[in-house]
């Protein structure tokens, strides 16, 4: 089963979510989409940028055993 993990408040670094975030703000900018639709174009586009690998190693950056 699952084993639910209470983090600390205001504890992003142990939160893999934020890194993310931190991640895909960083396309985001780099892609200088200036208008709606390529924003959602820009999102599309740095969603399929995270890997597989990014995000196990956000986890064990964060302390998670996986």
């Amino acid at each position: 089963g699952a084993h639910v993990l209470f983090l600390p408040p205001y504890s992003p670094d142990l939160n893999p979510i934020e890194l993310l975030w931190k991640k895909l703000k960083e396309l985001l900018k780099s892609m200088e989409a200036r208008t709606r639709q390529a924003l959602d174009d820009a999102i599309a586009r740095a969603m399929d940028l995270i890997t597989h690998d990014d995000i196990v190693g956000w986890f064990r950056h964060c302390g998670y055993k996986i």
